[in-house]
């Protein structure tokens, strides 16, 4: 409700007429039809008068309805609420802290299985991606089902026609089916080889091939500076090694 209309209800409901409302606030009863018909309104100090007089709170008149204040907190309640937020800012850094050392375990385990060539970790590693990579097939003598490690045999892949990415992969192919000059194509995941298949030598690049050769005349070298040169490949799982390095060794080997 608005003041004019409190004020009426107000007088109404004291019984008073305008004429008394006057009287006891001392102004004429024609002021207090100003303030019934909204064409004036009393200022602060007759408003404290009125508010007394009806027993009603200031801001009723003012504002046309009651203002409650939210009572303040004793020192005792502050502290409580305090500590209540101290738990929860804990609580809300023990799970943010928890939530950091997991990812820094996964990544660091994901990092480990990388490195150490571990297939089962490299399978479920989200920064790794699929790619077809060659070798040349070993002898059946070292992929035989009946060999020491069942069937299983390793060697280095290349997985660019550049010669730049190389993988030291283990796995499974069986026999050679009697296909003519044999490589292996492989789609492999880090040390994870999802597939392995058996082609003939006129289904790979020849980029791939030369630089297959050139790995092999690098590994098979017994010179020392060769040696020193293939001494990653002994110790890694995965290298970044250009095709250029390996050709040049190759070639030196072609000139003696």
């Amino acid at each position: 409700m608005s003041f004019k209309e409190d004020i009426k209800q107000l007088r109404t409901e004291q019984g008073l007429t305008q004429q008394g409302l006057a009287d006891k606030m001392h102004v004429s009863r024609q002021t207090v039809s100003t303030w019934e018909t909204g064409k004036n309104d009393p200022n602060l100090d007759i408003l404290r008068e009125l508010s007394q007089l009806f027993g009603v709170s200031f801001e009723k008149l003012v504002f046309g309805e009651e203002i409650t204040m939210k009572p303040e907190k004793t020192i005792a309640e502050k502290v409580d609420q305090d500590l209540i937020n101290k738990g929860r800012y804990k609580k809300i850094a023990l799970i943010l802290g928890s939530i950091v050392a997991t990812l820094a375990l996964w990544v660091g385990v994901l990092t480990v299985g990388y490195i150490n060539g571990v297939s089962d970790i490299d399978r479920f590693n989200p920064f790794l991606s699929y790619t077809t990579a060659y070798t040349k097939l070993p002898s059946d003598k070292v992929i035989s089902p009946n060999n020491s490690k069942h069937g299983y045999w390793t060697a280095w892949f290349t997985d660019n026609e550049m010669g730049s990415q190389w993988s030291k992969l283990m796995l499974t192919t069986g026999l050679n089916p009697s296909v003519k000059d044999p490589y292996v194509m492989v789609y492999h995941k880090g040390s994870y080889v999802k597939i392995a298949r058996i082609v003939p030598g006129s289904a790979v690049n020849t980029l791939v091939k030369g630089d297959l050769s050139a790995l092999d005349s690098l590994l098979t070298s017994k010179k020392k500076v060769d040696v020193n040169e293939a001494k990653p490949f002994h110790d890694k799982k995965h290298l970044s090694m250009t095709v250029q390095k390996l050709e040049n060794t190759e070639n030196n080997h072609t000139l003696h």
